[in-house]
């Protein structure tokens, strides 16, 4: 059966720690996989380790399409990550990306004392690069691999929910996870990939 003309409505949801190998059944495309991706095992073992780490199922009907990964910048407070955005190879190209993009700047402007959402992508993404201006991601640097740091302001802040809403996850756990670490002064190649395809940081 072919996939439905245009896109569908999306539903997301977050994965527990004991059901994130399911990305690995995503038929993701292997040349963007080798030159913007890390491993999904690799993914799977940051995000378990990560202690406010966030895996959100993206979803078109019944099926599972791709996810994306969402924490704090542990070393600066007001930093959030978009860590990996990945979306099946069949499912591109159909106007998703710019969805599930405009929804994770929504989750960024729900968290407490955000101000800022970081990203990672090859400077040769150019679709990528295309997707983050539109949603108002800027180049503030570059990592020492050659990846171009995007960074977006966000106007908006929350002030007594609990941190994204839909991660379900107080936000004085992230509040501790972060007073365990210094100031960041500045960006470091702490990042990991993410995809749309594209990458993202650590934890």
């Amino acid at each position: 059966m072919s996939p439905p003309r245009g896109p569908e409505p999306l539903n997301y949801h977050r994965v527990g720690r004991a059901d994130l190998d399911a990305i690995g059944s995503l038929d993701l495309d292997t040349e963007q996989m080798e030159r913007f991706f890390d491993p999904i095992a690799h993914i799977v073992s940051a995000v378990r380790a990560g202690p406010a780490h966030a895996l959100f199922a993206i979803e078109a009907g019944q099926a599972m399409i791709g996810f994306y990964v969402l924490h704090p910048d542990r070393r600066d407070g007001a930093c959030w990550w978009l860590g990996w955005f990945a979306l099946e190879r069949h499912q591109q190209g159909r106007g998703y990306g710019r969805l599930v993009l405009a929804r994770i700047m929504a989750c960024f402007r729900r968290i407490p004392g955000c101000r800022r959402a970081r990203l990672l992508v090859t400077p040769d993404n150019a679709a990528a690069l295309r997707l983050y201006a539109r949603a108002g991601f800027r180049r503030v640097g570059m990592n020492a691999t050659g990846d171009l740091i995007l960074e977006a302001a966000l106007p908006v802040f929350a002030r007594r929910e609990t941190v994204i809403g839909v991660l379900r996850q107080p936000s004085s756990h992230v509040q501790r996870a972060r007073q365990r670490c210094r100031p960041r002064q500045s960006p470091t190649e702490h990042a990991i990939r993410a995809i749309a395809i594209e990458r993202g940081p650590p934890g």
